[in-house]
C-alpha cells in the first residue's frame, strides 16, 4: 500500500509509483509536463498500480478523446482487472471512470463527489468531477462540488490554491461574477502556474464584456502560463474573443497561427478552438484565406466518434465551412448510427439538441439563414446540455442572432437579445441587439446599444 502526497491511501507494489502518481498530479496542476506517458509507464511495471490505468484513460476523456479509442479501452479493462485487489476508494474511481467511458459523465461526476463526501482531500477525484460537470454543461454541480469540500481545506494542504481555481471557475460559470474573480485572483497569488485560476479570470472578464481589461489580463500572466502545454492553446483563445470584439483580426490571425494552429489529431479541445475562432472571425466578414483547409483532415479522424455533442457542433462547422459534401453526409450518417447504435446520457443529447444544433451550422454556412434559425431557435434554451463553458457556447447564440437578422426575423432576434446581452454584454451581442432594433424601425434604441458595444471596447 501507499499514500500520496495528501496522505490518501492507493494500491501499488513498488515505491517508485508513489513519485509517479505524484508527479502525474503536479503535471495535472498545470496542465504540463507528460502525465499520461508518466503514469503508463508506472502501471506497466507495477501490477497493483490500478490508478495509473484509471487517470490516464480519464485525461483522454476529458481531453475529448472519445470512449472508443483503443487507448481508452485498453486503460478501462487494465483498471478492471485490478479492481479486485485495491481499496474500496479505487474502486470508485475505477467505476466513476467506466460510467464516464459509457456516456454517462454527469453519473461519473456524482460518483466522484461521493468519493469527497468521504475523502474530501481526494484531489483527483475533485479534479474528475470538475471536468464531468464542465464536459455536461452542469455548472451548479461544478460549482457546489468545489464549494461542499473546501472547508476541509486551508494553505498548509498540497494544492489548495488550484482547488480554488477551480472552484472560482465553477463559480464564474453559475454566473457569482464578483466571488469568482475575487477567489480566481486569490488562486493565482498563491499558485502563480494555477493556469486554471488566470482561465476563470478571463471567463469573468468575457462575460461581463470588460474586453480592455481581458485583453491585459491575459498578457500580464502569459509567463505564468505558456508552459502549460495542454491549456496555453485555449488561454491564447481566450485572448482572440476580445481581441475580436475590439476589432484586431491582425493580431487574432498572429495569435491563430502561432499558438492555436499546431495542433495534432488527438487535441481535439485545441481543434475546437481553432474552429471556434475561425467561425467567429467569418461571422465578422474577415477573410483569412485557406485555413479552415488543414482543420478538415484533423477533424475526419473523429468524424465516427460523438464523444460529445459540444465536439460534434465543432466537426460539423469545420465540415460546412470546407469539408465538402461527401465529407458532411459520411459524419451526418455516423451521427444517426451512432443515435440510433446508443442509449447513453451522450448519445440522448446527441439527438434531442445535437443533432439540430449541426444542421443549424451547417444551414448557416450555406447561407440559407431561414433554415439555420428553424434549426437553432427551438433548441436555444438547452444548448447548455451539450456541455462547453459559457464563453465556449455563446457561438452558437452569435450564429443564432446572425441567422434571425440574415432572415429578417428581428422581433424574435430583439426578444433573445434583450435578455442575453443584459446577461452577458459583449459587443458582438450588442451589435446584433443594434441590428434587431434597426430592422424594427428603432434607430434611436439601435444606435444607444452600439454606443454601448463601443464603450466596452475602450
Amino acid at each position: 500500500m501507499a499514500i500520496d502526497k495528501l496522505g490518501l491511501e492507493f494500491t501499488a507494489s513498488l515505491p517508485e509509483t508513489v513519485d509517479a502518481f505524484n508527479g502525474a498530479m503536479d503535471d495535472y496542476m498545470v496542465f504540463a509536463g507528460e502525465p499520461v506517458g508518466h503514469m503508463l509507464a508506472a502501471a506497466e511495471v507495477d501490477p497493483d498500480f490500478a490508478m495509473g490505468y484509471c487517470l490516464t484513460g480519464c485525461l483522454r476523456l476529458f481531453g475529448g478523446v472519445s470512449a472508443a479509442h483503443p487507448r481508452v479501452n485498453l486503460e478501462l479493462r487494465a483498471a478492471r482487472a485490478r479492481r479486485a485487489r485495491v481499496t474500496a476508494r479505487e474502486q470508485t474511481h475505477i467505476d466513476a471512470f467506466e460510467m464516464a467511458a459509457g456516456g454517462e459523465i454527469g453519473q461519473a461526476g456524482a460518483m466522484w463527489d461521493a468519493i469527497l463526501a468521504e475523502h474530501p482531500l481526494d484531489m483527483m477525484a475533485a479534479k474528475c468531477a470538475h471536468e464531468c460537470y464542465y464536459l455536461v454543461g452542469e455548472s451548479g454541480r461544478m460549482k457546489t462540488s468545489v464549494m461542499n469540500i473546501l472547508p476541509a481545506w486551508n494553505e498548509s494542504v498540497p494544492y489548495y490554491g488550484f482547488l480554488l481555481g477551480m472552484g472560482a471557475f465553477g463559480l464564474e460559470e453559475a454566473g457569482d461574477y464578483r466571488d469568482a474573480e475575487e477567489m480566481g485572483r486569490r488562486a493565482y497569488a498563491i499558485e502563480p502556474r494555477d493556469c486554471w485560476a488566470v482561465h476563470a479570470v478571463a471567463h469573468v472578464m468575457q462575460m461581463e464584456g470588460r474586453c480592455q481589461d481581458g485583453i491585459r489580463w491575459l498578457d500580464e500572466t502569459v509567463d505564468d502560463w505558456q508552459g502549460a502545454v495542454w491549456l496555453q492553446g485555449h488561454l491564447w483563445w481566450h485572448q482572440c474573443l476580445p481581441l475580436i470584439d475590439d476589432g484586431q483580426f491582425g493580431r487574432v490571425l498572429e495569435i491563430f497561427d502561432r499558438h492555436i494552429s499546431h495542433c495534432d489529431k488527438d487535441m481535439v479541445t485545441r481543434l475546437m478552438d481553432c474552429t471556434s475562432v475561425l467561425w467567429r472571425l467569418e461571422l465578422k466578414g474577415v477573410d483569412f484565406g485557406t485555413r479552415w483547409d488543414s482543420l478538415v483532415d484533423l477533424w475526419m479522424h473523429h468524424v465516427d466518434e460523438h464523444a460529445l455533442a459540444f465536439t460534434d457542433a465543432h466537426l460539423a462547422m469545420t465540415l460546412a465551412a470546407a469539408g465538402g459534401e461527401k465529407k458532411l453526409r459520411r459524419f451526418l450518417e455516423s451521427q444517426h448510427a451512432y443515435i440510433e447504435g446508443s442509449d447513453s446520457s451522450v448519445a440522448a443529447i446527441v439527438e434531442r439538441i445535437g443533432r439540430d444544433l449541426c444542421q443549424g451550422m451547417i444551414e448557416f454556412q450555406r447561407g440559407d439563414y431561414v433554415q439555420a434559425a428553424n434549426r437553432i431557435y427551438p433548441i436555444r434554451d438547452e444548448i447548455w446540455r451539450i456541455g462547453g463553458s459559457n464563453a465556449q457556447r455563446d457561438v452558437f447564440l452569435l450564429t443564432l442572432m446572425a441567422a434571425l437578422i440574415r432572415a429578417g426575423r428581428h422581433e424574435e432576434a430583439r426578444a433573445v437579445l434583450a435578455s442575453a446581452a443584459a446577461d452577458v454584454p459583449t459587443p458582438s451581442l450588442l451589435l446584433y441587439y443594434g441590428d434587431a432594433l434597426d430592422g424594427l424601425g428603432e434607430a434611436q434604441r439601435a444606435e444607444a446599444v452600439r454606443a454601448q458595444a463601443r464603450q466596452l471596447v475602450q
